[in-house]
């Protein structure tokens, strides 16, 4: 997970998702949060924990249409938002094109 800081290689380029140290400790946190949250019992326990981080994915894919419709509302193109979710300009239109 070492990887090198961010850098753009051409101008307007946009960053795929990426995942580091930062990122880790944020869904750590998380997931940490969620589960003491949904029950003070066997936080150590690897169902809470796995309840949990699926909770999360979910939550976060449930979000994604409304992120993209906001991004093109401020304009952006399918090509920019598909270098953004690492796919293509094809596919991320197709996927977000008709959901707010």
């Amino acid at each position: 997970m070492n990887q090198p800081p961010l850098r753009l290689t051409r101008p307007g380029q946009l960053p795929a998702p990426r995942t580091d140290h930062d990122s880790l400790d944020v869904i750590t946190e998380a997931i940490d949060n969620l589960a003491r949250r949904r029950t003070a019992c066997w936080l150590g326990d690897s169902a809470v924990h796995l309840h949990a981080l699926a909770s999360l994915i979910a939550q976060a894919e449930q979000l994604l249409p409304q992120a993209v419709h906001d991004a093109r509302d401020q304009e952006l193109t399918w090509a920019q938002i598909g270098e953004l979710l690492n796919t293509t300009a094809a596919t991320a239109a197709r996927r977000y094109r008709n959901k707010p």
